[in-house]
């Protein structure tokens, strides 16, 4: 949506804050990490190989507005991100898990290097969700003013557990065992700075999307030798990189409730469309969120040819899925994530198939009822309505 609103109608990122109800920083953070994201996954090759360039074309602006905003939404209905532990950054689904004390306060030294004193504060972990707080104190010769206004990241962090499983990496990890590779984390996330005072940093890590679960760990082992800084010339666009290296280190224990995690399981009972498999949905909810997938979804109920039109009357034409939310049996609605780091998306191939439909609601176990109701709104100005029972609700 960001792409769309700042590359292709040419809004200002002031203009385009208003529009999203975001804050111009937050606009510029969202602008940073969907060019970021959409290269690596232009590089990695992660876009299905499509016959016609029609096809391609239509399949990029899916990944730019859906996969970068959490779900494919109108700029209207975005929402403000819910302030909570871990930053703007984060869920509503995250933010209730606060609320109801599902995160560990972490006690532990700074670890100093080249003037720059981190030292973790806080996280949560479940299947869906990995979040992590970590304090950042600078030194004199530093200014907390401009490590917040030059997208802060953390370079090449990389978290594991006791079983060398990796928990979370950074993109730019560079692993010595090429192998690891296929084991690395590879769904979306971003780092969100909050300045506090001069010199006090508050730096928020929020991870989400992951194509395999988050592993059910006792112990974590925190490492990270590299910070880095980018300064963005809009004009000439273009960004210069500066690093400050270190040897930053941490362990810290996992709680039990977050290693003996349960989910609750729901099972299809009925949809009001013929052409989803009914067996083939997985869906279940956490202590963060509720993650639904569906592998293939063949219907009437979207207007292909309009998706392959090449000009549609706007932008949302060429998007199938127009909405989704979740309705649970006491009346209460649940929205997608609508996360700048990504939790959403679906691909469409020209036979009018739409494979991987995945998406994570807000919902989480705290409101979770036995039956929940799936509701999604197509371009084609219809719903399809999926109804989902649990028999494990406690």
């Amino acid at each position: 949506m960001v792409i769309y609103l700042t590359k292709l109608e040419k809004l200002s990122y002031k203009e385009t804050a208003i529009i999203m109800e975001k804050s111009e920083r937050q606009i510029k953070t969202l602008a940073h990490n969907a060019k970021k994201k959409l290269k690596q996954l232009l590089v990695k090759e992660r876009v299905i190989e499509m016959k016609n360039n029609k096809i391609v074309r239509l399949l990029s602006i899916i990944l730019v507005v859906g996969i970068f905003m959490t779900g494919v939404v109108f700029a209207k209905e975005i929402k403000n991100f819910v302030k909570n532990l871990f930053g703007a950054n984060s869920s509503e689904g995250i933010g209730v898990a606060v609320e109801n004390g599902y995160e560990t306060k972490i006690e532990n030294e700074y670890q100093e290097a080249d003037g720059i004193q981190i030292g973790v504060n806080s996280f949560l972990i479940d299947d869906y969700n990995f979040a992590m707080n970590f304090d950042v104190s600078l030194a004199d010769k530093y200014d907390a003013q401009y490590f917040y206004e030059h997208w802060l990241d953390f370079n090449d962090l990389i978290i594991t557990d006791e079983m060398d499983n990796i928990v979370f990496c950074s993109r730019d990890y560079k692993f010595e065992d090429e192998g690891l590779k296929e084991k690395s984390y590879n769904g979306a996330y971003s780092f969100l700075p909050e300045k506090i005072g001069d010199k006090n940093l508050k730096v928020s890590l929020v991870a989400t999307g992951n194509q395999e679960k988050f592993p059910r760990s006792k112990h974590l082992s925190i490492k990270l030798t590299k910070i880095r800084t980018t300064q963005i010339d809009e004009e000439k666009q273009s960004e210069t990189n500066t690093f400050y290296k270190g040897d930053w280190s941490f362990e810290v224990d996992v709680p039990e409730e977050m290693y003996n995690r349960e989910n609750i399981i729901y099972k299809a009972e009925s949809c009001n469309d013929d052409s989803i498999k009914l067996e083939q949905i997985q869906a279940s909810v956490s202590n963060t969120a509720l993650k639904i997938n569906i592998p293939v979804v063949t219907t009437d109920k979207i207007d292909y040819e309009l998706l392959h039109s090449d000009k549609p009357k706007s932008i949302y034409d060429k998007i199938a899925l127009q909405k989704e939310y979740v309705e649970t049996s006491d009346g209460k609605k649940f929205e997608t994530a609508q996360r700048s780091d990504g939790d959403g998306g679906y691909s469409i191939l020209e036979d009018g198939k739409i494979l991987n439909y995945y998406q994570t609601f807000n919902l989480t176990k705290y409101d979770a009822t036995d039956k929940i109701v799936l509701h999604i709104f197509t371009n084609k100005n219809e719903e399809i309505i999926i109804n989902l029972k649990s028999d494990n609700i406690k």
